[in-house]
C-alpha cells in the first residue's frame, strides 16, 4: 500500500522538525508548512495530502480560520487539530468546523501525547482508505442517490438496466415487479435519475400504507372541510411530482374505487381534489410497483383489467437474489466496506463457512435480507451469532426461480383452461397420496434440507482443517466458531482425523 502523505502545518520550526522525525519513522510521506496560507497556495497547485495536522495558535491566519478555508476548498481532506493545551471552547468549535480530531501537543517522546497523536493519525488515514475503498466498490455497484446498492456485474441486473437505459426520455407508465427486498424502489429513483425530470421531484407512496379514504387525500389532495378533520387545503401527491416522477408502491393493494379515479389521471392527465369541482392539469410520469401477479388478481375480479393495461406499458421485472447468485460477494463486500465506515467499527471479512452459507442461502427477503445480515455481522462483530442464525433458517436454494413477471389474463379461455376460482378450490383440496408420499430415498424435504446443510457443513470445516494442517484452535478461528463448537461440529459430521 503506497504510504499516506501528512501536512504538518505549524510556526514552530522546533516541534515541525520532532513531528517529521516521529511521523517518518512510522512510514509516512511527510511535508511541512510554517502558516495556513503557505498550505492553502499549495493546495492550489500540488496533490492534496490524506491528512493534515494544523496547529490552532497561528499568526496572520490561526488554526480555525484555515480549518475553515479547507472546509471549503478540499472538503473530503481530514483536519487534525494540534494545541499545547487541551481548551473545550476550542475543541468544540473545531470539531463544529468539521475537524476530524483534536490532539493536544506531545511533548515528551516517551509520553502518552505521542501516542495520542499517533493513534489520530492513524485512525484518520484507515477512516481515509475505507471511504476511497467504498468509492470504488461505488463504481462496481450501482446505486442510487443516497447510496443504497441498486445493482451487481450480474446478466439479470443488466438486462433490466439495459431497459431503464431505453425507456428513461420517454414518459411512458412503468411497471416494476419482483419480490419484496429485491430494489423496485430504487429501480424506480434510477430510472427517474435518467431521465429528463431528474431535476424535478421524485415522490413515492405506499398504497398498502394508508385506508381508502385516506390513500385518495394522499394522491390528490383535499379542500378544506372536505370531511371530517380537513382543517386545511391540502396538496396530493401527484400534484407535488408536477414535472417530475410519481411512484405507486404495492399498487395491488389500492382499492378497486380508487383504481377507476387513478385510470382517469392517466388518460387525461387531470383529476379534482376531494371537496372540489376544479380540474387540476398534471404532467407527471407515473411509475408502479408490485410483488404481486397482476394478471391472476385480475381473473379474481381484485384488479382493474383497464389499469393493468394502462400502467403496464412497459414492464420491467426484477429477478431475486437467489438468480443473481453471482452478485453475493459484490454486495456482500459492499455492505461490509459501507455499514464499518458508517457505525467505526473494524472491517473484518467473513469466514470460509459463512461464505458457503451467504453464497447457498435462498434468501426469501433478497438484497434487503443480505444487508440486514451483514449490517448485524458489523455491528455485533460476532460471526457465530450470525453463523448460526443463518444455519437455523438454512435451506438449499429451489432450482427454479419461485416469482416471475405479473402476467396479463389470456384474450380468450380455452376450453380445457381452469379457472381461477377454480384452481384456488383446486389447491384447497387434499393432495394426493403421491405428492405427500417421502422421496424416493425415503427422505421429507425438511430432511433433505438438514442433510444439505450439514453436507456444506462437513465441506467447509474438513476444507479448514486441510488448510491449517489439522489445527483445531486455528480451524475454529478461520470459521468463526469457537473450539468447542468446532469439536461438536466435527462429531455431528462424522469428521475424524486419519491415524498414522
Amino acid at each position: 500500500m503506497t504510504p499516506a502523505t501528512l501536512a504538518i502545518v505549524d510556526d514552530d520550526p522546533q516541534f515541525v522538525e520532532y513531528m517529521s522525525t516521529l511521523l517518518r519513522s512510522r512510514g509516512y510521506v511527510v511535508q511541512t508548512f510554517n502558516s495556513g496560507p503557505a498550505l492553502l497556495r499549495a493546495l492550489n497547485t500540488e496533490t492534496p495530502p490524506q491528512v493534515v495536522l494544523l496547529d490552532v495558535l497561528m499568526p496572520e491566519l490561526d488554526g480555525l480560520e484555515t480549518l475553515k478555508a479547507l472546509r471549503t476548498s478540499h472538503p473530503g481532506v481530514p483536519v487534525i487539530m494540534l494545541s499545547g493545551r487541551q481548551t473545550p471552547a476550542t475543541i468544540v468549535d473545531a470539531v463544529r468546523l468539521g475537524a476530524a480530531d483534536y490532539v493536544v501537543k506531545p511533548d515528551d517522546p516517551e509520553g502518552l501525547g505521542e501516542a495520542a497523536l499517533e493513534a489520530a493519525v492513524r485512525s484518520a488515514v484507515e477512516k481515509l482508505v475505507l471511504k476511497n475503498e467504498i468509492a470504488r466498490m461505488r463504481e462496481r455497484v450501482g446505486e442510487d442517490p443516497d447510496g443504497a446498492p441498486i445493482w451487481g456485474p450480474g446478466q439479470g441486473m443488466r438486462q433490466v438496466m439495459t431497459m431503464i437505459e431505453r425507456i428513461a426520455d420517454s414518459d411512458v407508465t412503468v411497471l416494476i415487479s419482483g419480490e419484496s427486498g429485491v430494489g423496485k424502489e430504487l429501480i424506480a429513483r434510477e430510472l427517474h435519475r435518467s431521465s429528463p425530470r431528474s431535476q424535478k421531484p421524485f415522490v413515492k407512496i405506499n398504497c398498502a400504507a394508508l385506508p381508502a379514504e385516506l390513500l385518495e387525500s394522499e394522491l390528490f389532495g383535499h379542500e378544506k372541510g372536505a370531511f371530517t378533520g380537513a382543517q386545511a387545503t391540502r396538496v396530493g401527491k401527484f400534484e407535488f411530482a408536477n414535472g417530475g416522477t410519481l411512484m405507486l408502491d404495492e399498487i395491488s393493494e389500492m382499492p378497486l374505487a380508487l383504481q377507476a379515479k387513478l385510470l382517469h389521471v392517466l388518460q387525461d392527465s387531470e383529476f379534482t381534489k376531494l371537496g372540489s369541482n376544479r380540474q387540476i392539469a398534471v404532467d407527471v410520469r407515473v411509475v408502479a410497483a408490485t410483488n404481486r401477479n397482476l394478471g391472476e388478481m385480475i381473473t379474481r375480479q381484485m384488479f382493474r383489467e383497464d389499469l393493468y393495461y394502462r400502467l403496464q406499458v412497459i414492464e420491467v421485472h426484477v429477478p431475486p437474489l437467489r438468480e443473481r447468485r453471482e452478485e453475493i460477494p459484490l454486495l456482500t463486500e459492499y455492505f461490509l466496506h459501507r455499514y464499518a465506515e458508517r457505525y467505526g467499527r473494524p472491517l473484518r471479512r467473513p469466514s470460509a463457512a459463512l461464505e458457503n452459507l451467504l453464497a447457498t442461502h435462498p434468501w426469501p427477503g433478497n438484497v434487503r435480507e443480505l444487508e440486514n445480515i451483514i449490517k448485524r455481522l458489523v455491528i455485533l462483530q460476532d460471526e457465530a451469532l450470525v453463523l448460526s442464525e443463518l444455519q437455523r433458517t438454512h435451506t438449499p436454494a429451489p432450482s427454479a426461480p419461485i416469482a416471475a413477471p405479473s402476467s396479463p389474463p389470456p384474450v380468450e379461455t380455452a376450453p380445457a383452461a381452469v379457472s381461477a376460482p377454480a384452481a384456488a378450490e383446486s389447491a384447497a383440496a387434499p393432495a394426493d397420496a403421491d405428492e405427500l408420499a417421502p422421496t424416493t430415498n425415503g427422505s421429507s424435504l425438511p430432511e433433505l434440507a438438514r442433510e444439505a446443510a450439514m453436507r456444506a457443513e462437513r465441506s467447509a470445516i474438513q476444507i479448514a482443517l486441510d488448510r491449517f494442517h489439522w489445527n483445531r484452535r486455528k480451524a475454529a478461528q478461520h470459521l468463526g466458531v469457537s473450539y468447542k463448537t468446532l469439536l461438536n461440529k466435527m462429531k455431528e459430521c462424522g469428521i475424524a482425523e486419519a491415524k498414522m
